[in-house]
């Protein structure tokens, strides 16, 4: 199976958007306090602010003609804090695959793209999120070599 990955094209957000809805429907069971069950994960806005911009890329994943992932992420500045060191990171937003493509490489190849459309525009670290809920997610990072920096807590109030 020949993968190409490519940056998403306007006609690509309802793909897109299918893909990311799947990530968004597995938060929603396991946090559904947190996470909303929605049709449209992805806003039109929010998808556009990604076109065309030397910042901010969406990157998908084809198999044949049938689009089987997306990564969404964008270059970010630390916030000037006399405790901090000045840097330039790239955000991923969204890593997704099809489930039916799921442990084809897929989701690495488009991590390695992501890494160096990152390193292209300076970057010195490629961060993202990911809830503890999600150990699959978690130890494919981990395999990529990447390890946890921070950890957010939370106690609920009521």
């Amino acid at each position: 199976m020949e993968i190409h990955i490519r940056r998403a094209q306007a006609e690509d957000y309802e793909p897109v958007n299918a893909l990311i809805r799947i990530g968004q429907e597995e938060h929603a069971a396991a946090l559904p306090h947190i996470f909303a069950r929605l049709d449209r994960v992805v806003a039109m806005g929010w998808y556009r602010s990604f076109s065309d911009q030397q910042n901010k890329v969406i990157l998908v994943a084809e198999a044949g003609s049938t689009l089987v992932g997306a990564a969404m992420l964008e270059i970010k500045k630390s916030q000037p804090y006399d405790a901090l060191i000045p840097r330039t990171y790239a955000y991923l937003n969204e890593l997704a695959v099809d489930p039916a493509y799921q442990r084809r490489g897929i989701g690495t190849r488009l991590h390695q793209a992501s890494t160096e459309w990152a390193k292209e525009r300076g970057a010195t670290s490629l961060e993202l999120n990911v809830w503890a809920f999600n150990e699959r997610a978690i130890a494919f990072y981990q395999s990529l070599g990447m390890s946890t920096l921070n950890l957010t807590m939370s106690a609920p109030l009521s």
